[in-house]
């Protein structure tokens, strides 16, 4: 008892300081299994939903140590300088918990390593502790707290806001949990916070946290797919080469911006698969999303061909296929012959970049990536013509600059 009496005190006199301030996720070109969160001057509580290959929080924080005066975790372990040593009596990160972090100068941090299952139970006991906040997107505080309310006395972030009962209502001036931050939460009983799953329901518009780009979604089958063409990345000219550089690159046809508002980017498949092989990969799709392998193409084609249904063998034939699949998938707009539409796929006719970095067939042909490598040189892709209601597939040289869909996972 004397303990938890401690602890709470340590953190009620953090609460009362006027140095507590909000921390904000930086979310400039994220990837899979990256956090990046601004550490503010002064007190402020921190979490991470990467679990790092070195969890030692000396080794997590080593780029930091410069500007950090301590970090504290709820049992009152803490990370700070003695002498002209670091002393580490906190151990490892771990992902459930919360930190209170003090910094001499505003930093960033970097954490690097593969996402926790944001559904992994966190255990709170009775009293005072922070706690880690685990989704990758804002979550409203109150829906979060709901199946706990009764054992809750409150939850606080950094900025001093609070879900709090008052008289009989629950007031929720945190609105929106956010990556990176932790989460004081007093309990006037022990139980367990499971945050609650995407609320994304496939059909309703996704936005890209990445870049604030929002994509049409449509239900096909058993898939979840984007109505719309991937725009993600920093456009580079079409005579250029995309390059391993950790930043994603893009062409918009005819090195136009706006036609990559319209049509989506156009991507070379080494730059759309991150420079990896694996079918299935996430690439440059948001998280949760993945770019389609060859197979889950002829999903989609057999599902939307009237004729020729999933796993007939004309699905892996090479050149056009199918039926009216291309003539259901094609939008009824943009196209020289308009397409039916009919599923909501709304395939544009974006044209390509070709192999000499020119731009061509705008209006008359769309070709798409699969995440299927056929041999070192070429990949799997899909074309839509103007002529024809079938889907072509054929194996394409990397160095083209087709279309990207991405697939919910």
């Amino acid at each position: 008892m004397k303990k938890n009496y401690v602890i709470g005190l340590i953190f009620i006199s953090l609460l009362i300081s006027q140095q507590l301030f909000p921390q904000k996720e930086n979310t400039k070109n994220p990837s899979r299994g990256e956090q990046q969160i601004e550490l503010i001057q002064g007190y402020s509580f921190v979490s991470s939903r990467i679990i790092s290959e070195n969890p030692d929080l000396v080794n997590i924080l080593q780029d930091n140590l410069e500007n950090l005066d301590f970090v504290r975790n709820t049992a009152g372990a803490m990370l700070r300088k003695i002498g002209p040593n670091w002393v580490n009596t906190i151990g490892d990160w771990v992902n459930s918990e919360g930190y209170v972090f003090k910094m001499n100068t505003t930093d960033e941090l970097t954490i690097t390593g593969e996402a926790i299952d944001p559904q992994t139970p966190i255990d709170l006991h009775f009293g005072y502790q922070v706690i880690g906040y685990l989704p990758e997107g804002a979550l409203n505080a109150e829906e979060v707290f709901e199946g706990l309310l009764e054992n809750l006395e409150f939850v606080r972030n950094s900025e001093g806001m609070m879900l709090i009962k008052i008289g009989e209502e629950w007031v929720n001036n945190i609105g929106d949990m956010q990556p990176g931050q932790g989460y004081l939460v007093r309990m006037f009983a022990a139980d367990v916070l499971i945050y609650p799953g995407s609320l994304f329901t496939c059909g309703d518009p996704f936005t890209d946290p990445r870049n604030e780009q929002t994509y049409e979604t449509v239900q096909i089958g058993d898939q979840c797919w984007m109505a719309e063409n991937l725009n993600i990345g920093e456009m580079i000219i079409g005579t250029e080469e995309m390059t391993n550089n950790g930043v994603i690159e893009k062409y918009c046809y005819d090195n136009d911006p706006v036609n990559c508002e319209t049509y989506g980017g156009l991507y070379q498949w080494n730059e759309m698969m991150e420079y990896t092989t694996t079918p299935g990969m996430q690439g440059i799709c948001p998280e949760g999303w993945h770019l389609p392998t060859d197979d889950e193409w002829k999903i989609l084609e057999g599902t939307v061909d009237s004729q020729y249904p999933v796993g007939d063998p004309i699905w892996n034939n090479t050149g056009s296929r199918g039926y009216d699949a291309g003539k259901n998938l094609k939008s009824t707009i943009g196209w020289q012959n308009t397409g039916a539409d009919a599923f909501g796929f709304t395939a544009l006719p974006a044209g390509a970049r070709t192999l000499e970095g020119s731009f061509n067939f705008l209006g008359i042909y769309c070709g798409f990536w699969s995440s299927s490598e056929y041999d070192t040189s070429n990949a799997w892709g899909r074309a839509l013509y103007y002529i024809g209601d079938g889907v072509g597939r054929d194996n394409d040289s990397k160095s083209y600059g087709f279309s990207s869909r991405c697939v919910q996972d």
